[in-house]
């Protein structure tokens, strides 16, 4: 597994995610969140992470369908879709 340097962005219902080295930027819906343990699940509407990826600009990111980000140190207003 292996870190990748980005920028991730959480808006109004939606992710945005900027790669160190890339111009173009990785946008995701925000289907919906859940709390669990201290931590923020963000449930995306696509994949936007790479097989080999499990954190993207200190967020956890899972999933095999559509991604799962892990909000880092609690919780993460989301609106909108959430």
């Amino acid at each position: 597994m292996e870190v990748q340097e980005a920028n991730v962005h959480v808006g109004d219902g939606i992710v945005v995610i900027r790669r160190k080295g890339s111009s173009v930027p990785a946008i995701a819906n925000i289907l919906g969140s859940e709390v669990t343990g201290g931590s923020t699940l963000l449930y995306l509407d696509r994949l936007i992470h790479k097989h080999y990826e499990n954190e993207l600009g200190g967020y956890g990111v899972s999933g095999a369908i559509s991604s799962i980000l892990v909000a880092p140190g609690g919780v993460v207003s989301v609106q909108g879709n959430a």
